[in-house]
C-alpha cells in the first residue's frame, strides 16, 4: 500500500497548479471522467490482454468493471457522448489512475496525471499545439525538455513493406514489440511474440527505429528508403512557428497502447535520463470512431505527476508561513498570540501560533528547519506598547511593529 505523504503532497500541489495554469492559457476546460469504467470501455481498442495491466473485477451485479487506467479513455467517452459540443473541444484533468505494474523509480500502481486532450481537426497544426502545451508545462516548471516524436503509421508502413507483415494483430505485436525494447532482450520479446514475428523481422524493424536525431537527417533517411516523412516535417514545421525548438524525430517513439494511429511523441528531461520518458501522447483518431464518432480527430497528452516531481527537482521553497510565538506562560500572552495569528489568516496570510509550551529558541529552531518566512514574537513587554517583534528567519534581521501594522508589512514583503 501506497501513502503519499505531506511533502509529496506539496510538491505534486506545485505541478496541479502549473498544470491548471498552462489549461488556462491554452483554454483546456478542467474535468475529471470516472474512476471506474466498464470493462468493454476500457478494453475498446485493447482488448482482453488489457485484464493483465489493469485493476479488473467483476461488481455485486456482476458487471465487469476496471480501474480507469489513463484519463484519455474516460475523457473521449465523455466527448463522443456530448453531440452538442461544437470541435475544437480542449479538455484538462488531473486526477488519479491505476496500473497494475512493478512498482520501480517513479513509477507506481496508484499516481496522479495530468491529461490533455484536443478533439476535432486531424492536422498538424492540432498536433502541434499538444506539444507545445506540453514543452510550455515543463518550461513553467523549469525543466528544458527535449521532445520526441516518431510515427506508427511510418512504422506501420515499414513493418508491411519490408517485412510481408500485413496482418494487424502481427503488426500491433510488432509495434508493441518495439516500445519494449528498451526494458526487455530481443530473446525475451521473441518468446512473447514468437507466433508473430521471426528474429530476422524483429531485428529489422529494430534497426529501422534506431533512425533519430535532427528532423532534416531523420527525413533524408526516410526518403532514401522510399518512405514519406512529409506529415511529420509539417508537424516540425508548426512547432518551429510557435517557438518549440527541442523537437526531434525518433523512430523508436511507438507508444504502448494500441489506440494510438499516427503522430505519438514523448518528452525527456535533459538532465536525467534514469527517469525515461517523463510524458507520452499522439494522435488516436481510432478511439472516437469506436465510439461512434469517426468523424472526430483526437490528439493529447499526459504524464505522470510523481515522475515530474522527480525530474523538476521541485525544491521546498521558503514558504509563505508565518508562526507566531508567545514567550513566557501568561495566558494574556498566549491569548494575544493566538488572536494574531487568527488575524492574519483573515487577511490571507497562512500563519501558525504556539500551542505547547515550548522556549522561543526551541520555536526559532523548529520554524528554521520548516523554512518558515518570519517568527512573530509576542510578549508582556511588546503588548504593553500595541507592539510585536518580526524576526526574518531567511536574514535573522528583526524589526519591531505596531500589531496594526503587522498585515501591511508581512503583505508588502510576500
Amino acid at each position: 500500500m501506497r501513502d503519499i505523504s505531506p511533502e509529496e503532497s506539496q510538491a505534486a500541489e506545485i505541478v496541479r497548479e502549473a498544470f491548471t495554469e498552462t489549461c488556462r492559457l491554452f483554454d483546456y476546460k478542467l474535468m475529471e471522467p470516472s474512476s471506474l469504467e466498464l470493462f468493454e470501455t476500457l478494453a475498446a481498442k485493447s482488448g482482453q490482454a488489457i485484464k493483465d495491466e489493469i485493476y479488473y473485477f467483476k461488481d455485486k451485479s456482476n458487471r465487469d468493471l476496471g480501474l480507469r487506467f489513463d484519463l484519455t479513455v474516460g475523457m473521449t467517452r465523455y466527448v463522443t457522448s456530448k453531440r452538442d459540443l461544437s470541435p475544437p473541444i480542449r479538455l484538462g484533468s488531473y486526477s488519479s489512475v491505476w496500473r497494475y505494474d512493478e512498482p520501480q523509480y517513479g513509477r507506481y500502481r496508484w499516481f496522479y496525471q495530468w491529461d490533455a486532450e484536443l478533439f476535432g481537426p486531424s492536422s498538424p497544426e492540432a498536433d502541434a499545439e499538444i506539444i507545445e502545451f506540453s514543452s510550455s508545462l515543463f518550461r513553467r516548471l523549469g525543466t528544458n525538455p527535449l521532445i520526441a516524436i516518431g510515427s506508427r503509421r511510418i512504422l506501420e508502413s515499414y513493418i508491411t513493406n519490408k517485412c510481408g507483415i500485413s496482418e494487424e494483430p502481427k503488426v500491433l505485436d510488432m509495434l508493441r514489440a518495439i516500445d519494449k525494447l528498451s526494458k526487455k532482450s530481443v530473446d525475451q520479446i521473441l518468446q512473447e511474440y514468437s507466433k508473430s514475428f521471426s528474429r530476422d523481422q524483429l531485428e529489422l524493424v529494430a534497426k529501422f527505429a534506431q533512425l533519430r536525431g535532427e528532423p532534416n537527417q531523420v527525413s533524408k533517411a526516410l526518403s532514401e528508403s522510399e518512405i514519406e516523412p512529409t506529415p511529420l516535417l509539417e508537424i516540425i514545421d508548426a512547432l518551429k512557428t510557435r517557438g518549440v525548438s527541442d523537437a526531434i524525430l525518433d523512430l523508436s517513439i511507438v507508444r504502448g497502447i494500441d489506440y494510438y494511429t499516427d503522430m505519438v511523441f514523448e518528452a525527456f528531461d535533459k538532465d536525467n535520463s534514469r527517469l525515461g520518458s517523463l510524458c507520452g501522447g499522439g494522435r488516436y483518431d481510432s478511439l472516437p470512431a469506436i465510439y461512434g464518432r469517426p468523424e472526430l480527430g483526437a490528439t493529447g497528452v499526459a504524464g505522470g505527476v510523481e515522475r515530474a516531481v522527480l525530474a523538476y527537482k521541485i525544491k521546498r521553497k521558503e514558504t509563505e508561513r508565518i508562526f507566531v510565538a508567545p514567550i513566557g506562560k501568561e495566558a494574556k500572552v498566549r491569548i494575544a498570540a493566538s488572536s494574531i495569528a487568527s488575524s492574519l489568516r483573515r487577511g490571507g496570510i497562512p500563519a501558525q501560533s504556539e500551542i505547547v509550551e515550548r522556549s522561543l529558541r526551541k520555536i526559532l529552531e523548529a520554524q528554521s528547519a520548516l523554512g518558515t518566512r518570519a517568527v512573530v514574537i509576542v510578549g508582556e513587554r511588546e503588548l504593553a506598547y500595541d507592539s510585536v517583534k518580526v524576526k526574518w528567519m531567511k536574514t535573522g534581521e528583526e524589526i519591531t511593529l505596531k500589531i496594526s501594522e503587522l498585515e501591511t508589512v508581512l503583505q508588502s514583503s510576500a
